[in-house]
């Protein structure tokens, strides 16, 4: 089925939400590749930065149960609606604060209106689709969401060194740009108001299923989340030191200018698009497990040339594979997740393990922000400060890895044409 014919098989209710996601993403892409820029346009440091950033990350922990509540008491079509003011108004807060208390609160607004459209965007496309179209309608939103970043990171580059090559000052130019991205987010707010489906009837057991968020937790489960969880926060602890702040790399390494950073950013996740395509193909060659370890094992190298390369060819090439690598293992590690978990208990484990990877991603902005303050000249040539925090990066991830293998070899298989069986990490005693 062409792309054009499964759009049109899509219920009204499902094309809303992709039109909603798409300027929602435009808006979230603007700031992504603007943020830190922005803060430093200001005359803060690096460690600012990344106190912004953790606000952020902060904000994501603590909106994870509340917004599962907020979507069991408003339902899709209010939840999506209030994301997406939240969304909007978090961008236009950040472009017009200069004082390092109002970034900080709207860094924290900005985690907390995602998440909860993360919170919502399943269970909804459940509910609004049928059976047959899931598969299709769950991969329509990947691509939504990296082809509307792809563009977004573009044109926001694009538009902010235009600015400033028209006369306006750094920041003027910064904070205009990300007031036309807090637009683009609030003109998802028709379309999400135009829809119709309400939750399942299913979803109205919402009590329960906020009851098993927080019971998942007790010493009974420990087998079944710390194995999923665990991972989960290292890899979050270590992109945290470095991934928010690839902007500033290109800008103080490469001195990059914003239409070109734009432009790089969106090609990596063109790249990713394109090797969404092969996650079947290795998937059922290889399993789950294996896939994964593999995606991110092949990220590794493309670090340490990022880390130490004074050439931008090199660091553009190292980039783009690096990003597309790494975050082709997410859709593979939250498959392999839900295989590994009984159905009861699937949307709790995947709260915990968001919760955790987000705590992770949240304490380490702030020492990554400060390791690239204070960690030039500690590697020979280094003058910038990026190798410590890319090292320790990359340390993390191998530990990351480690983990993944010595916690589910047993279930390497899955995944696999004609695999052995499913083996539910909760089958075993406790």
């Amino acid at each position: 089925m062409s792309p054009l014919a499964a759009w049109r098989s899509y219920s009204r209710d499902a094309r809303c939400f992709l039109s909603g996601a798409i300027l929602l993403e435009l808006g979230h892409a603007f700031l992504w590749v603007l943020q830190n820029l922005y803060v430093r346009s200001l005359g803060y440091g690096d460690t600012e930065a990344g106190q912004v950033l953790a606000a952020s990350g902060l904000g994501v922990v603590l909106a994870t149960f509340p917004a599962a509540s907020l979507y069991d008491k408003l339902g899709p079509r209010r939840s999506l609606m209030l994301s997406s003011v939240g969304a909007s108004l978090s961008l236009a807060g950040l472009a017009c604060s200069e004082q390092l208390p109002y970034l900080l609160l709207f860094g924290a607004l900005q985690g907390a209106s995602f998440t909860l459209h993360r919170v919502v965007s399943a269970p909804f496309l459940v509910t609004a689709s049928k059976p047959t179209e899931r598969t299709s309608l769950f991969g329509a939103e990947m691509a939504t969401h990296s082809i509307a970043s792809m563009i977004g990171l573009s044109v926001a580059g694009i538009l902010a060194g235009s600015l400033q090559s028209s006369g306006l000052t750094n920041d003027s130019a910064l904070r205009t740009t990300l007031i036309l991205g807090a637009v683009a987010s609030l003109c998802s707010l028709p379309f999400y108001n135009n829809i119709t489906t309400q939750k399942s009837p299913d979803e109205e057991s919402a009590g329960l299923t906020r009851r098993r968020m927080f019971a998942v937790l007790a010493p009974a489960r420990w087998k079944l989340w710390w194995r999923l969880a665990l991972p989960h926060t290292i890899i979050g602890l270590g992109a945290g030191l470095t991934i928010p702040f690839i902007n500033l790399y290109f800008t103080d390494r490469f001195h990059m200018p914003k239409s070109e950073l734009g432009l790089v950013m969106g090609t990596s996740q063109l790249t990713m698009t394109l090797g969404l395509l092969a996650i079947p193909w290795t998937v059922r060659r290889l399993g789950l497990l294996k896939s994964t370890i593999l995606s991110e094992g092949l990220s590794l190298p493309f670090f340490l040339i990022l880390a130490f390369t004074v050439d931008i060819r090199w660091a553009l090439l190292a980039f783009v594979f690096r990003e597309a690598l790494m975050n082709l293992s997410h859709p593979m590690w939250r498959n392999l997740m839900m295989e590994l978990t009984p159905r009861e208990w699937r949307a709790a484990v995947n709260g915990v393990t968001m919760l955790a990877w987000s705590a992770g991603w949240a304490i380490s902005n702030q020492l990554g922000g400060q390791l690239i303050e204070n960690s030039a000249g500690w590697f020979g040539a280094d003058t910038d400060g990026y190798v410590a925090p890319m090292l320790l990066t990359t340390t993390l991830y191998v530990g990351a890895i480690a983990l993944e293998a010595i916690f589910f070899w047993n279930v390497r298989h899955l995944g696999r044409s004609q695999p052995p069986g499913v083996v539910h990490l909760d089958d075993t005693p406790s």
